[in-house]
């Protein structure tokens, strides 16, 4: 059985800044949608955008973000 491997990748700007496997891909993507905000390496981001590309045996979600801004 040829299983499709599932990848996140995280952009801000056009650079990667995580790429991932991920198992449980439906409660990960409900979870992304539902926080709208990232941390990667001690850092929030806010997503901006998020776009699922399929690549023959591969399904990749690209999600784009941007630094949080906290406004005061």
């Amino acid at each position: 059985m040829n299983q499709v491997s599932n990848r996140v990748d995280y952009y801000l700007k056009d650079k990667r800044l995580l790429s991932a496997n991920v198992k449980h891909w439906e409660q990960y993507i409900a979870a992304l949608r539902a926080s709208n905000t990232v941390t990667i390496d001690k850092k929030e981001y806010m997503v901006d955008k998020i776009n699922m590309v399929h690549d023959p045996g591969t399904i990749v979600l690209k999600v784009n973000i941007e630094p949080l801004r906290i406004y005061k």
